[in-house]
């Protein structure tokens, strides 16, 4: 499920480029108005996804955002200029009380604050959810889609790129079919998840990557039209729950076109 939250930016606003840890921020204290207890659990511990081996027991907090987004805005240095007007912004999650926490605070609050801005609330809505039965859509990143592997001599992973390929997608491949073990209790039926990437789109945009620093971490995201298939229980996981890795951080939130 997804919710679709309409702003209102009353003057020319100014915020950080890189916004996803202001974003999560926003969200916690959303949540933390309608339910303390349930915000306290997801930004403390969330939910136990143990691999296949049941060693592993990495965790998901089963959210996913984009950025704020508005039809007329431009990068000023390391801010992003909003003009007066419509902003939108999504939150997506497989869990209804996620989704309701926070359409119980975004109403209650009635504006959603980021540092000095102010944006006050026209609308939340929830979205319909695509129909994924026929394995495939072609899809454009709402924000960065990172997928990572260790490094055996650094204590920092190595983050894939589109160019990457096979190795990309099995990686996306397997965090879905994590957090669809998690939901489901079972595996997902059908093909491996693989995201395609258009080579001329990636060769005319830097590859198709972005640098993104978050909590002074530099990580680098593939942000480009994609295609992809596979199971269908797992494209849809991905939609509401983000695909690839650092979901509630603001990574890996998807459209379908």
């Amino acid at each position: 499920m997804r919710l679709l939250v309409r702003l209102q930016n009353p003057v020319q606003t100014l915020i950080p480029l890189s916004h996803q840890d202001l974003l999560a921020g926003v969200i916690y204290r959303l949540l933390a108005t309608s339910d303390a207890d349930y915000s306290r659990f997801l930004h403390d511990e969330g939910y136990a996804a143990p691999d296949e081996s049941g060693r592993d027991d990495r965790r998901f907090k089963l959210f996913v955002f984009s950025g704020l987004r508005s039809r007329q805005r431009r990068v000023v240095g390391d801010q992003l200029a909003l003009s007066p007007g419509p902003v939108e912004w999504q939150l997506g999650a497989p869990v209804e009380d996620f989704l309701r926490h926070c359409a119980t605070g975004l109403l209650s609050a009635g504006e959603l604050r980021l540092r000095d801005s102010v944006f006050p609330i026209e609308s939340v809505q929830t979205l319909p959810a695509p129909d994924f039965s026929s394995g495939t859509f072609r899809g454009a990143c709402l924000s960065p889609i990172v997928a990572s592997v260790p490094r055996p001599d650094s204590r920092y992973p190595l983050y894939l790129r589109p160019s990457d390929g096979a190795l990309f997608s099995h990686a996306i491949h397997q965090n879905l079919s994590r957090k669809h073990r998690l939901l489901y209790g079972r595996p997902a039926e059908g093909e491996p998840v693989r995201l395609t990437f258009d080579p001329a789109y990636l060769e005319k945009h830097r590859g198709g990557t972005k640098l993104i620093r978050y909590h002074n971490i530099e990580i680098v995201g593939a942000l480009a039209p994609f295609t992809a298939s596979g199971a269908p229980a797992l494209l849809e996981v991905g939609y509401e729950c983000g695909f690839g890795e650092k979901n509630s951080g603001g990574f890996g939130m998807v459209e379908v076109r």
